[in-house]
């Protein structure tokens, strides 16, 4: 069922309670808030009013913008670089979120996650940048769609979650969706990609991407039950931030790619970072909202935005022909709307 929505007027003094859900950190401001701004401590109320759904598709947003400034900043730099100041960047908007907390939920279990979570992201991203210099990219990109529809499994297997028939067919839809945008964008035949898995090292590659993505977006959603979704946001980016510092500090020692942040660069830095922040926070809270699998289905529409911005932005060309692919995963997006 739908979370209802908070009334933004007027509160009555039974109603003062900050929302059970609300995690730690919004959960202090609010009651900081409530004496005296009623109406701002409604708002920091977010968590409660705002359902999944709206959370998701703010995270394709960010997540888009994000990937697109660091398309930006690829032309100067490689791509261990560029991953490494983003995260970089994005930490001193995350790390304050943090200040005012009585105490930290930290655990055995939470550490003995994240040193089994961050190790497969590592592996995944060396993994993607093998696979698309093995194969080119209409060979590969397309098996990232596959995504939301392995994270039924791994979410079912670790999580125990069940999804709706309705559910399933939204995520196939999306899923749909998602490889025919990927294949207008770079292929020149539907099949060529499931034919490439027989011959290509480099797609039998992505797929593994995919496989290991569903994974440890399950492993966040568990990360997240076990403490809350600010705090794990921002743990994880800081322990994902470690080792791709360390490779590309090894990397640049060793002058094995240019360095170049400075400029107009610094700018696009900066709002990579902001933009990657708000993309973690707002996918912690939607996942723990919703199935793994619906929530990564509906993260996926990130490629609608990508569109968009490959039109305004890069000037690609095509992006009429990419209409077919657009619609059926905002079709499967409204099914997974209306499935819960």
């Amino acid at each position: 069922m739908r979370q209802p929505i908070r009334s933004f007027g007027p509160q009555s003094p039974e109603n003062e309670a900050p929302p059970q859900r609300l995690d730690p950190t919004l959960r202090s401001l609010y009651s900081g808030c409530q004496k005296h701004v009623p109406f701002t401590a409604v708002l920091l109320g977010w968590q409660s009013s705002v359902n999944w759904f709206i959370l998701s598709v703010i995270c394709a947003y960010f997540m888009s913008t994000s990937e697109v400034l660091s398309k930006l900043l690829m032309r100067d730099n490689d791509e261990w670089t560029v991953g490494s100041a983003v995260l970089l960047v994005a930490l001193p908007f995350l790390v304050p979120l943090l200040i005012g907390r009585e105490s930290l939920p930290f655990s055995r279990d939470l550490i003995l996650l994240i040193a089994i979570q961050i190790p497969f992201e590592i592996l995944a991203y060396y993994i993607y940048l093998s696979a698309i210099r093995m194969a080119p990219l209409s060979l590969s990109v397309p098996y990232l769609s596959f995504t939301p529809v392995l994270a039924i499994l791994t979410a079912a297997l670790v999580l125990g979650e069940q999804i709706s028939v309705r559910g399933f067919v939204g995520i196939l839809l999306v899923t749909v969706g998602a490889y025919v945008l990927n294949i207008e964008r770079y292929a020149h035949h539907p099949f060529d990609p499931i034919k490439a898995i027989f011959r290509t090292p480099g797609s039998r590659r992505m797929l593994v991407v995919a496989l290991i993505w569903s994974l440890t977006s399950t492993l966040g959603k568990k990360g997240v039950q076990l403490s809350d979704p600010t705090f794990f946001g921002v743990f994880y980016m800081v322990t994902l931030s470690i080792p791709m510092l360390a490779v590309a500090g090894w990397r640049a020692k060793r002058h094995a790619t240019t360095v170049n942040l400075k400029g107009r660069n610094r700018i696009w830095l900066i709002l990579g970072g902001l933009s990657m922040a708000l993309s973690m926070l707002t996918h912690f809270h939607a996942i723990e909202l919703a199935p793994v699998s619906y929530m990564i289905a509906v993260k996926r529409t990130s490629l609608i935005f990508s569109v968009l911005y490959g039109g305004l932005i890069f000037k690609e060309e095509h992006i009429r022909q990419r209409l077919l692919g657009t619609s059926v995963m905002l079709s499967g997006a409204v099914i997974l709307y209306l499935a819960t």
